[in-house]
């Protein structure tokens, strides 16, 4: 596997492709390392020295890219020029701005393209500037991980009295996942629970080599009942519970639950829920959805 290179390489805006091999060539890019402005809850403490301080969240990200096009001839330029500025229309939601040779993904709208004419290169070579404002200032894995497990189920035991053949019942299911997110700030999962499953519950048990780890014992009950067939979607960033992917059910989250989040390094999650009268067995699952974030 190649280690990335401090050479930012290939852009991709939509279908624009910006880099090694188009003619958008990349001569600067700022906002990617920086950090975004930080927004601190500060107190002054009253007749006396310093201040009381609470926690520090970032602001949103703004990326700038600097470009020179390169074409044969003026008449290509000017193609060049109307291409870029279809590609970079202002938008109604943030798209993926992707780094695909830094392996970085970032979600923004276009706020401010300038595209200069200047009669003093041979009209072959022209600049071009964008600015991309992303409201969430965080940076994402190009792949997106997933990882699943069965709800737990303890095992069956022994059927007595004993007779030969003896019969055993099956083995249970841990119900537990170890997921690595490999950036270094917290990444926000979306779970899938597929029934039949009744009052599911999702906890974050804390770091696979450390108990103690921030964010232990975060759990996530739910009131409702999935059949056979049936499914729920929850996105912990924006806190939506929808059943089949559209219906909402928010109402369905118990009083004091707790959001899981995915702490940089190794995160160990539980499953676990009631099986449906008459089911075979525990075999709902659930899906965790994720991507390495980093700030």
């Amino acid at each position: 596997m190649s280690m990335p290179s401090e050479a930012v390489g290939r852009i991709q805006w939509g279908d624009l492709v910006m880099g090694p091999g188009s003619p958008y060539g990349v001569e600067s890019v700022t906002g990617v390392d920086d950090m975004p402005e930080v927004r601190g809850d500060d107190t002054d403490r009253p007749f006396q020295h310093g201040a009381y301080s609470g926690p520090d969240v970032t602001g949103a990200r703004t990326i700038q890219l600097g470009l020179v096009i390169r074409a044969d001839d003026p008449y290509q330029l000017r193609d060049l020029k109307v291409a870029l500025r279809a590609a970079t229309q202002p938008g109604r939601v943030p798209a993926p701005l992707q780094f695909l040779d830094w392996d970085l993904l970032a979600y923004g709208k276009v706020r401010k393209r300038a595209i200069p004419y200047d009669a003093h290169y041979l009209w072959r070579t022209g600049e071009a500037a964008l600015e991309i404002y992303c409201p969430d200032p965080r940076l994402y894995s190009l792949a997106e991980h997933t990882a699943s497990t069965t709800a737990y189920s303890p095992s069956a035991g022994r059927t007595y009295p004993l007779a030969f053949p003896r019969v055993y019942g099956a083995a249970g299911s841990s119900g537990r996942l170890t997921i690595t997110n490999a950036g270094d700030s917290e990444a926000y999962p979306v779970l899938r629970i597929d029934g039949p499953v009744a009052a599911p519950v999702v906890e974050l048990v804390g770091s696979a080599d450390d108990a103690d780890d921030a964010g232990t014992g975060a759990t996530l009950s739910l009131t409702g009942t999935l059949q056979t067939g049936e499914f729920l979607l929850i996105d912990t960033r924006t806190r939506s519970v929808l059943l089949m992917g559209s219906t909402p059910r928010r109402d369905w989250v118990r009083a004091g639950s707790t959001w899981p989040v995915l702490a940089p390094g190794d995160n160990e999650i539980a499953y676990r829920g009631a099986a449906l009268p008459g089911a075979p067995g525990q075999t709902s699952l659930l899906t965790v959805t994720w991507r390495d974030t980093s700030l």
